[in-house]
């Protein structure tokens, strides 16, 4: 039933592009795309690089839910996201 479900949503997603194919073009570029890509990744890293034990299977294991039950809460990624798209405008302006 859930494949179902995404195929619709994903046959209405195409549908609607190819109705209006130019539609958002060039309203954000893909070097800024990749600018907040690289800096919610970078900043997920670090997070991750930090928290991560690597001296078992079982410690890394333990160590990567508890970094996910953690650090990839919605509020957390929505601080990140708001943090970076900051930090880009700065720089752009």
């Amino acid at each position: 039933m859930a494949l179902k479900i995404m195929k619709v949503n994903y046959e209405q997603i195409v549908k609607a592009h190819q109705d209006n194919p130019h539609e958002g073009e060039d309203q954000v570029s893909d070097q800024v795309k990749f600018n907040v890509f690289q800096g919610i990744m970078d900043a997920l890293f670090q997070s991750f690089n930090a928290s991560i034990s690597m001296a078992s299977f079982q410690e890394l294991s333990a160590c990567v839910f508890s970094w996910i039950e953690e650090h990839c809460k919605p509020q957390t990624l929505r601080e990140i996201v708001i943090g970076v798209l900051h930090q880009l405008k700065n720089q752009l302006y």
